[in-house]
């Protein structure tokens, strides 16, 4: 599968380590959150070298025990190392009944820098805003811009590239 570095998405995320914020990476259905945070915890892995990583990926069936925010919780912390600089990134959180609970008390435990995605139907509802009210920094990816579907097209020219374009809406 062909990627595209989303250089301005990641340097958002490199300049924001360690505020104390829960970060929400938002966008629609397809367009990269989960390939942003790859991204970023490839970057965390490289540049970090005291960095304890926690990812967890409810796409996955190996995360069905995390399901239930008490799991979620026990097994994050269960990870947790003191002499390390502790990231917990979470794709797809709202498919863990509770989340919120989770997230607020490991938040408050002021021990980790947390990342998580999900659903932009239920990330981006008041219900979000409600439950993590002043601990939140936003991240909203977007779909591809014209630069980034000429790069991912791999075409020679800008006129090739409106073409493709055209053709591919076209499709829809």
């Amino acid at each position: 599968m062909k990627l595209i570095e989303r250089r301005q998405y990641l340097d958002k995320m490199i300049r924001i380590i360690g505020t104390p914020d829960i970060k929400v990476i938002t966008g629609v259905r397809r367009c990269g959150k989960s390939k942003l945070m790859e991204a970023f915890e490839r970057y965390v892995k490289t540049e970090i070298t005291d960095s304890n990583i926690i990812h967890i990926n409810f796409n996955f069936p190996e995360y069905d025990h995390l399901l239930e925010y008490h799991s979620l919780y026990d097994y994050i912390n269960s990870k947790y190392r003191e002499d390390k600089q502790n990231f917990i990134f979470i794709d797809e959180v709202q498919m863990c009944a509770g989340f919120e609970k989770a997230i607020n008390g490991l938040h408050a435990a002021e021990k980790y820098d947390i990342y998580i995605t999900g659903s932009n139907e239920f990330l981006l509802s008041s219900d979000l805003a409600t439950l993590f009210t002043g601990r939140t920094f936003e991240i909203k990816v977007y779909p591809f811009s014209f630069g980034e579907y000429v790069q991912w097209t791999s075409v020679k020219s800008i006129r090739s590239a409106i073409c493709s374009l055209w053709r591919e809406l076209l499709m829809f």
